[in-house]
């Protein structure tokens, strides 16, 4: 058996990397040679830097649009190679605004009305943010302060390329003819994905793909529910070890 021993590690929008050093240290401790990667502008071509670190992982990881960043650089190494990698994604939609073939998104208005609201006032839209990611949680408001204190957001244009990916990006058509492994986990409290994508997953669900929605879970489980993320992705990993 090929142990499944390198993971790359992408985290979302808005939050840096700081708030996943803690899965990437639980994931390290248990034998996984983990690099933690910030978001990138997936839209501007120049993107090799990124590829050749998915070349050289066997499992990718994404929170949230690291989820789709993931999704994104997985498909095109096995386009371009033929390799497979296994893909795990937390709490991201392959289609973040909702249009008529995946209606479990954020509607179209909803988005539009953030990222102008980002554009006007980008300190009070992020901590805007960390509210709706930590809300549905046993201590909505701690865990909302704590987020604001770790956080280490990029930078205002690199954020602003993010909110044109999570406009634009459609990847589910990416997602149904991925021939990898894929495990996809999803948050019953998440305040910015619909808890009921999993009735679009089921129409798209093949022996390759999995889904699982956790309960009791907001979008930050990432980072708020570290140990339960840990044990989800491992127990995966433990399943699907490649020969």
């Amino acid at each position: 058996m090929k142990l499944q021993n390198k993971i790359l590690l992408i985290t979302g929008w808005g939050v840096g990397v700081e708030p996943l050093q803690s899965i990437k240290l639980h994931l390290e401790k248990m034998g996984f040679e983990t690099q933690l990667i910030n978001i990138f502008n997936l839209l501007d071509c120049n993107f090799q830097a990124q590829l050749d670190l998915v070349a050289e992982a066997d499992v990718v990881i994404g929170w949230s649009l690291g989820g789709q960043l993931a999704t994104q650089l997985v498909d095109i190494l096995y386009k371009q190679t033929g390799q497979t990698k296994t893909l795990i994604t937390l709490a991201s939609n392959p289609c973040f605004v909702a249009n008529d073939n995946w209606q479990t998104a954020m509607p179209n208005e909803v988005f539009s009305q953030f990222k102008d609201s980002f554009l006007r006032n980008q300190q009070a839209t992020l901590k805007r943010f960390y509210y709706l990611i930590t809300q549905g949680s046993a201590q909505a408001k701690q865990d909302w302060l704590n987020m604001q204190n770790i956080a280490n957001p990029p930078s205002y244009e690199l954020l602003l390329q993010g909110l044109e990916m999570l406009e634009h990006l459609n990847l589910v058509d990416n997602l149904k003819k991925y021939s990898g492994p894929q495990l996809h986990l999803f948050a019953e409290q998440d305040g910015v994905i619909p808890c009921k994508i999993e009735e679009n997953f089921a129409h798209i669900a093949t022996e390759k793909i999995e889904y699982k929605v956790l309960n009791d879970a907001t979008h930050a489980f990432p980072y708020l529910q570290v140990e339960r993320t840990i044990e989800e992705i491992c127990q995966f990993l433990t399943i699907h070890q490649q020969s």
